[in-house]
Formats: structure tokens, C-alpha cells, sequence
């Protein structure tokens, strides 16, 4: 008895697969797509959270700035002529291949976690198919729609 596989069985194996593969990968590039822009939401509120702790936390008031490549919160001086202090910066979505869009490139974080421009703010996440948009309120919660 002969070992090993004839070329019609190996024929039929590899059609199969094939079709499975056919399949399949157009699922898996939308569920690619789907898990960036889930992350990229993720970190942004998380970013936006940690932007408002940090103003309580430290009683000062806090700037977020958003950008598709970068999320900086900066430390206000409150004095005039003084420059901000950076006090930490996020890479942004553009990282994760995620377009994104914002209706204020700001928000800034009193000591008491009220934010200044952070009513109504929508940040708007896009890769292929999928799309995720994160909105907050002046009392700085962070609503996923």
C-alpha cells in the first residue's frame, strides 16, 4: 500500500482551503478595523479622564489638546506671558491607522473637574467600515455613541 497523498486529494485540499480563505479574510480585515477604532476610543477616554484627575488631583486647571497624531495636557500657568507645562502626552490614532475628527481641539479641566469647552465635545473615530465617536459633558464624563 502506497504512502503519502494522491494529486487529486492534495487538488481538492487546497480548494477547500481556499474557499475557506476566501471566506474569511474579508471578516478579518473588518474585525481588524474594528478592534483599532475600538482602541483608539479607549485610550481618548481614557486620556480625557486621566486629563480631568490630574486637575483634581493637583488643583490646577489642565488644557487637552487633540490632534490625529498626538493627545498633550498641558499644566495652565494662569500667570500671563508664562508658558504652559507640558505634563503628558498620548500618541494618537493616527498610530492605529484610525482617521479622526474632533468638534474642539480642547478642553480644559478646572480643579474642581468642571471643564471649560468640554460640553458637547465629540472626537469621531474611522478606519474602513468601522466607526466609534466619544462625547463629554461639562462635568467631564465621557459618553461612547
Amino acid at each position: 500500500m502506497p504512502k503519502g497523498f494522491s494529486t487529486l486529494e492534495l487538488l481538492v485540499a487546497m480548494t477547500v482551503l481556499a474557499l475557506l480563505m476566501a471566506i474569511s479574510v474579508p471578516r478579518l480585515g473588518r474585525l481588524r478595523d474594528r478592534l483599532a477604532v475600538t482602541h483608539a476610543a479607549n485610550e481618548a477616554a481614557t486620556f480625557i479622564q486621566k486629563g480631568r484627575l490630574e486637575a483634581v488631583v493637583k488643583s490646577r486647571n489642565i488644557r487637552l489638546l487633540f490632534g490625529p497624531d498626538r493627545f498633550t495636557a498641558y499644566l495652565v500657568s494662569g500667570v500671563p506671558g508664562q508658558s504652559d507645562s507640558l505634563l503628558f502626552a498620548w500618541p494618537g490614532p493616527q498610530r492605529l491607522g484610525v482617521k479622526f475628527s474632533v468638534s474642539r481641539d480642547a478642553i480644559q479641566f478646572q480643579p474642581t473637574g468642571i471643564g471649560y469647552g468640554a460640553a458637547n465635545t465629540k472626537l469621531v473615530f474611522r478606519r474602513g467600515q468601522a466607526g466609534d465617536s466619544l462625547s463629554t459633558s461639562i462635568l467631564g464624563r465621557v459618553r461612547r455613541r
